[in-house]
């Protein structure tokens, strides 16, 4: 059975409005970071999607290379809506959410889809409300699904976190191992 993910989430890497210091960023952009985008496409069962809401939102000449070059050797592909639900759905969810996410949630609901998101406010609140808990997908989750799969090892997974850390994305919890120890959960 195949699990279909929309890439969805704020994707520009800017500054956050409420605190100078921090950065709001996205998995393409973190996967990017650490050099690990093709996990996306080695993961077994798994499809991800990225529509052109969420393409728009990448501005920064390093991470849209990054998602041409991702989509050109077919790590995620491009999809756009196909039904009349997907636009009302996505028309009612960009009024509180930004373009990239409102998109990706109107594509899981209709087609029952995941969503791989490192929001935590009012998108993952939504997506918690619409799609049910589970469903979304973060870049801590992206890694453990690639450790079980033995795509990578839990030490590749710690540095990478450290070099995340210097990039300013934050994981909740301590260690790879723990995550992988406790089923996934925190």
């Amino acid at each position: 059975m195949w699990r279909f993910f929309c890439l969805g989430g704020r994707v520009i890497e800017r500054f956050d409005t409420k605190s100078p210091r921090r950065y709001r960023r996205q998995r393409l952009i973190n996967l990017a970071h650490v050099k690990r985008l093709g996990l996306l496409g080695s993961l077994p069962g798994y499809e991800f999607v990225v529509p052109p809401e969420v393409e728009a939102e990448v501005t920064a000449p390093p991470q849209s290379s990054a998602l041409e070059q991702a989509f050109g050797s077919g790590l995620v592909k491009r999809r756009s809506f196909t039904t009349t639900e997907e636009l009302r759905l996505y028309a009612e969810h960009v009024k509180v959410i930004g373009s990239g996410e409102a998109a990706c949630l109107a594509m899981a609901e209709v087609h029952g889809w995941y969503v791989a998101s490192d929001e935590r406010r009012k998108f993952l609140r939504l997506s918690i409300e619409r799609l049910g808990t589970g469903r979304v997908l973060n870049t801590p989750g992206i890694f453990v699904l690639a450790i079980r799969a033995r795509l990578i090892t839990v030490e590749e997974a710690e540095n990478d976190k450290s070099v995340l850390v210097k990039h300013r994305f934050q994981m909740r919890f301590s260690a790879f191992h723990d995550l992988i120890e406790n089923g996934g959960k925190r």
